[in-house]
């Protein structure tokens, strides 16, 4: 579920998102502290590319109450989009407590552990998301392209490279690689 939720986003039409942001924005402003509302408007915001925004709408509806296992999967990655990795490690192994088995989430806590620096709890994420039958390679190559679809080109860059370094003979991700570092770069 959390990984079809971060993965909806490079399908959508930004024309389509700004008109229900606005309704949705309008109907907040008469109830403001609405669940389902706030849901929707931090969704779209995520679609948009907007990750600090959607994650402070997230905190505010965790704040208000709403702690399902998912909303807690999803703000550790909120966080771990915005770069504050400490944070996303604490959701993710909070959603892991409740939720050992979720390989996915296995992968997103070895990516924010890698990302800190911590590599050998990085590795140890990484075998178990392995053991549970996650297919990192792909994993990695999934955010790639999400990224690159959502013009995210740096975070497609560094996907697109950890995935190289898994299986370094795919020629394509090579060239995708020195695509990415020309725009990135200039």
């Amino acid at each position: 579920m959390l990984r079809k939720k971060i993965f909806n986003r490079s399908v959508v039409d930004l024309e389509k998102i700004q008109n229900e942001e606005e309704e949705v924005r309008v109907e907040l402003l008469l109830t403001p502290n609405d669940l389902k509302n706030l849901e929707r408007l931090s969704m779209l915001l995520f679609y948009k590319g907007d990750c600090k925004g959607a994650l402070e709408i997230y905190e505010k509806i965790y704040k208000l109450g709403k702690k399902t296992l998912e909303n807690i999967g999803f703000l550790g990655y909120l966080y771990y989009e915005n770069g504050n990795y400490s944070k996303a490690v604490r959701f993710f192994n909070r959603f892991l407590d409740k939720k050992p088995q979720e390989a996915f989430v296995h992968f997103l806590l070895g990516n924010a552990y890698s990302r800190e620096g911590k590599i050998l709890e990085a590795v140890n994420s990484y075998e178990l998301a392995i053991f549970l039958d996650l297919d990192i390679y792909k994993a990695h190559l999934e955010f790639a392209e999400d990224y690159e679809k959502i013009g995210r080109n740096e975070k497609a860059l560094m996907e697109y490279v950890a995935a190289y370094e898994i299986d370094p003979r795919d020629k394509k991700i090579k060239k995708k690689i020195n695509s990415l570092k020309k725009k990135t770069q200039g």
